[in-house]
């Protein structure tokens, strides 16, 4: 049985898909999916539409993908925001340090 708040796909695409809370516990795991697909030389895209939570060590991991991404001339696209994951965007203010992929 998985306990674990949070689960990490990578989609056919190569986003990485993130399921459930991303909290301190989470970010090891999110930042080792997020590591791996940085070298592969792509913007890193990350699906955010079926997370339930994020707190301030999750929009850390974030925001040191996107500090990473604009060290190589990238960036970092966040894929299906829901309203969690907007709200702390919002009231941080750190909603333009990523590229928001809107569904159409």
């Amino acid at each position: 049985m998985n306990t674990d708040p949070v689960s990490i796909e990578i989609d056919e695409d190569g986003a990485i898909v993130v399921t459930g809370e991303i909290d301190m516990a989470a970010g090891p795991i999110i930042d080792a999916a997020i590591l791996a697909q940085e070298q592969n030389g792509r913007p890193v895209v990350i699906d955010l539409q079926a997370v339930s939570f994020i707190d301030s060590s999750g929009l850390r991991s974030l925001l040191g993908a996107s500090r990473r991404a604009q060290d190589r001339q990238s960036t970092v696209v966040l894929r299906s925001v829901g309203p969690e994951v907007a709200r702390l965007l919002d009231i941080t203010g750190t909603t333009r340090m990523f590229e928001i992929e809107v569904e159409s």
